[in-house]
């Protein structure tokens, strides 16, 4: 590495890291404030929350994917701050700075001339301020990208250091962070063909017979993985989703698949408009797919240390194709996976201005600078978006409105602000465009939801019946809504069709008793089997409810009282 004139202020070390750190605060400070997002956020919150043995975090099988390094990321917000979401997104951010500050490092030994700073600081302040990263750095749930990027980018740069000088310690430390890597998100897959790249292409003194040995010890962890995956896979993994959905078409899947390609690529270049809900895009991206190649092999010739890095964007950005295709994910496209793409596609920028740096310098400096500029407004306005969830959804049904799932996002939020009208309007969207089957109860729920909200509990029985013949065919969620509404039915009746809605309830609770074991419906199957007149039942229920409930519990005191005065009775 060159070392800096210390005569120059402009080149004093600690200037660029500095200058990088306050611009990525000063845009992204506002997500420490936009809580927890509805998608996803609330399950990793729900999950982590009850404090996980760490043998279910450590030992595949035991969640859908095998992701023991962000799981145990996450424990460790519950060890150490109890799940805050301030001090979450305060993480992504700190790994976003630690991804910009890799990636300035990688580009400064790479690409700068005459030991200037400039370009590998405007490659990494492109890569901080890239709208297209903003989902990634501002959902809580996007820590995935972030964490996997550190380990990418870290071990890439141990790497290179092997290629220059081959030592036993590099390639050790290359090798366990590519571990890493793998143990964060399955997409690390895609690095071990960007390692292959860089060992057979990139220069250094590295002999063949090295890169070749390299080349075949990367392969270990990747096989190990793939090892510990099929052993421990179950029907419900991500690994299983994936081949059940990989039954296409092969011309199809294609088609598909060139079409996700070149409008990943697209984003790359101009990410407008940013959209979290991204459900089709035009099949005229196939055509810059099929661009690609030439250009690419345009690059090769002229600018072969900048083609690596761009090849290596690619081919991370295939597994988010794969998923496109395999139409496995919530959105079948999503920015966050262009995440680790856009860092190599920086990189590679940064490489190729180097050449460009000598004759058009002031150029350079100029443009890079005012799309900096453009970047930071976008990103800041992006991201004060993600704090207001309600305009947050109503600029994803802008965007997509043909994709039901996020209708019923933009449901959920117009139902939480009071706007209970508007939200049954979101939500009968959501049930006439849906076309996934597991969001079909979700939003028959809602939907049922909103009836109660309304108060028009006799119709939400009704509806309940319209969509489940038996009551036992009915999940947890609703026969919870079923209870809700015939609870609030009963307290206006009297005499004979109180104690036949009772019984009714009575079975509505054993049922829900059967699925979600709370203490808490035995103690109000008590309530109503006093209703039915049935003494000798209510005081079993009240029994049993006041055994099993936890000790905090605010009903396990009535429940020994109605219980014990019951008993006396008899």
């Amino acid at each position: 590495m060159r070392s800096w004139p210390s005569n120059n202020p402009l080149y004093h070390p600690l200037l660029a890291p500095v200058l990088l750190i306050a611009v990525i605060l000063a845009v992204y400070y506002p997500a420490m404030l936009s809580g927890i997002h509805p998608v996803d956020d609330p399950g990793i919150i729900s999950r982590y929350s009850t404090s996980l043995p760490l043998s279910q975090i450590v030992l595949p099988g035991n969640s859908y994917y095998y992701r023991p390094i962000i799981e145990l990321s996450f424990w460790l917000d519950n060890r150490l701050w109890g799940m805050e979401a301030s001090a979450m997104h305060l993480e992504n951010i700190l790994l976003h700075i630690a991804n910009t500050l890799l990636i300035f490092y990688l580009a400064r030994r790479i690409s700068s001339v005459d030991g200037s700073p400039l370009i590998p600081l405007l490659a990494a302040l492109l890569f901080a301020l890239h709208p297209i990263n903003v989902e990634a750095v501002a959902w809580i749930a996007g820590r995935t990208d972030l964490l996997l990027a550190v380990f990418v980018l870290a071990s890439l740069i141990y790497w290179l250091r092997w290629l220059a000088t081959p030592r036993l310690k590099d390639i050790t430390v290359a090798l366990l962070l590519f571990g890493a890597a793998l143990l964060t998100k399955e997409t690390a897959l895609a690095f071990g063909a960007v390692i292959v790249l860089f060992v057979m292409f990139w220069p250094g003194t590295a002999t063949l017979r090295q890169r070749i040995s390299a080349a075949g010890i990367m392969v270990l962890p990747v096989a190990l993985l793939v090892v510990i995956t099929l052993v421990f896979k179950n029907e419900t993994s991500g690994l299983d989703r994936f081949l059940a959905g990989a039954n296409l078409h092969i011309v199809q899947g294609i088609r598909d698949g060139m079409v996700a390609f070149g409008f990943y690529v697209k984003k790359l270049f101009e990410p407008y408009p940013l959209n979290f809900a991204i459900y089709q895009v035009q099949p005229a991206y196939a055509l810059v797919s099929l661009a690609l190649f030439p250009l690419l092999w345009l690059l090769v010739r002229r600018h072969r240390l900048a083609s690596i890095f761009f090849i290596s964007s690619l081919l991370f950005i295939l597994p988010a194709v794969l998923v496109a295709v395999a139409q496995i994910a919530w959105t079948p496209l999503a920015e966050r996976y262009l995440y680790v793409p856009s860092a190599f596609f920086m990189v590679g920028l940064s490489i190729s201005a180097s050449s460009f740096c000598c004759k058009q310098k002031k150029i350079l400096y100029s443009t890079a600078l005012c799309l900096a500029g453009v970047f930071a407004v976008i990103s800041f306005q992006r991201t004060m978006l993600w704090n207001d969830k309600l305009a947050f959804f109503q600029d994803a049904v802008a965007k997509s409105p043909e994709f039901g799932s996020v209708y019923h996002s933009l449901g959920g939020q117009l139902l939480q602000a009071g706007q209970v009208g508007r939200a049954a309007e979101a939500f009968a969207a959501a049930d006439r465009l849906n076309k996934r089957d597991s969001m079909r109860t979700h939003i028959k729920a809602a939907i049922m939801g909103t009836k109660i909200a309304k108060g028009e509990m006799l119709e939400a029985r009704g509806y309940f019946f319209k969509v489940f013949t038996e009551k036992q065919d009915a999940s947890a969620d609703f026969l919870e809504l079923l209870y809700k509404a015939d609870g609030a039915r009963i307290v206006n009746l009297t005499g004979q069709d109180k104690a036949l809605l009772a019984e009714d309830l009575l079975e509505t609770l054993g049922l829900l008793y059967l699925k979600k074991p709370d203490p808490f419906w035995l103690y109000r199957s008590g309530q109503f089997a006093m209703n039915t007149g049935d003494k000798n039942r209510a005081a079993d229920f009240f029994h049993r409810a006041h055994n099993a409930a936890p000790m905090d519990a605010h009903y396990k005191a009535s429940a020994k009282t109605y219980y014990l005065r019951l008993e006396s009775g008899k």
